[in-house]
């Protein structure tokens, strides 16, 4: 039964359906975010685009298409990930001004390591993005 509850309402925690997500695009990224992500989300487009041809030129690789960038703030901390299968960053960040966050570019720090995971990871895929798992 605890296997059966833990099942059905763990998912309660991630979807959020009460969200209004929003997108836009910047030449190299989707950026998506809600209402209390905004000025977030257009701050770290600026970064991605300002790192993207640093980090490119670095592996002398740029993924196919567009990387997603999602910012969100459901949860209590301040995180990012990179799932280089699906071309998409998650950064989980609660608001840039808050008090004790310091004054490190906590954001630039965390797109510009999430999306190198991106970039290195893609381009070791000697089977392409077919096979995700081949790196032979």
């Amino acid at each position: 039964m605890t296997v059966l509850s833990a099942t059905l309402f763990g998912q309660f925690r991630y979807n959020h359906p009460e969200i209004d997500w929003q997108t836009f695009d910047t030449e190299h990224f989707q950026i998506h975010f809600y209402d209390g992500t905004e000025s977030t989300a257009r701050e770290g487009a600026y970064v991605a685009e300002q790192i993207f041809p640093h980090v490119t030129a670095l592996y002398d690789y740029e993924p196919q298409t567009k990387t997603d960038i999602i910012f969100t703030d459901v949860d209590d901390f301040s995180n990012g990930a990179a799932y280089y299968y699906d071309n998409k960053i998650i950064i989980w960040a609660s608001p840039l001004d808050f008090e004790l966050r310091g004054s490190h570019r906590w954001l630039q720090n965390v797109i510009t390591h999430e999306f190198a995971h991106i970039v290195s990871l893609q381009k070791s895929m000697k089977a392409g993005m077919k096979f995700p798992g081949a790196y032979f």
